[in-house]
């Protein structure tokens, strides 16, 4: 029997779009993608996600190869837009509302710096108000697809993995979650993982 639902939060609950936000800045739209290369699609993000290097540390690596004014832009984006980047879904909090009244436990588990995490579980996040608990890679300084991530949250909430359903975007962290015995969907279109889920049910 399913009693917990384990979310992914970025692609699955909430939209991820720094190019938009670099966008408003004003910049070029080859500056965009310049700064978008430098930073989102930079591999060293994940270092945000993991949580051990400073901030300050990652960005300042980031800024390796671009010019004094790009380095500037990035100093703005980071100081004063980054946190406009993430925005739920329209569907989100009904789905996750609806889901909590059929009595199942919402859970988050989530690859997520945790300078942004807070800011956005009290001011973005629309589903908030139905989570009852949450594991965030920058804050127990472990990402997925480490299954170590995975058995944190089944040991903090007591979740028996075969009770529980976790539903993921990418396909590396959908298989290392079945590793230990928990049911897993790859999230692809809302109405798509609502009928999976309806199957386990």
């Amino acid at each position: 029997m399913i009693k917990n639902i384990i979310f992914d939060i970025g692609g699955v609950l909430v939209d991820f779009n720094p190019i938009k936000v670099f966008r408003n800045m004003g910049l070029s739209e080859e500056e965009v993608q310049l700064l978008n290369k430098h930073t989102a699609e930079n591999p060293l993000w994940s270092e945000f996600d993991r949580g051990v290097m400073k901030k300050e540390d990652i960005i300042e690596q980031m800024k390796v190869g671009l010019s004094d004014k790009h380095k500037s832009d990035l100093d703005c984006f980071f100081n004063d837009e980054v946190l406009k980047t993430v925005t739920s879904f329209d569907y989100a909090a009904s789905w996750v509302k609806s889901l909590k009244e059929k009595g199942l436990k919402i859970y988050l588990l989530t690859n997520y710096p945790d300078w942004m995490f807070d800011y956005h579980f009290e001011n973005v996040f629309t589903f908030s108000s139905y989570v009852d608990g949450e594991v965030v890679s920058g804050k127990v300084k472990l990402i997925k697809p480490d299954p170590k991530i995975y058995q944190t949250i089944l040991s903090k909430y007591n979740l028996k993995p075969e009770e529980s359903v976790f539903i993921d975007d990418r396909k590396e962290n959908v298989e290392s979650a079945k590793t230990l015995g928990i049911n897993a969907i790859q999230f692809t279109t809302h109405k798509e993982v609502c009928e999976k889920l309806n199957n386990l049910f």
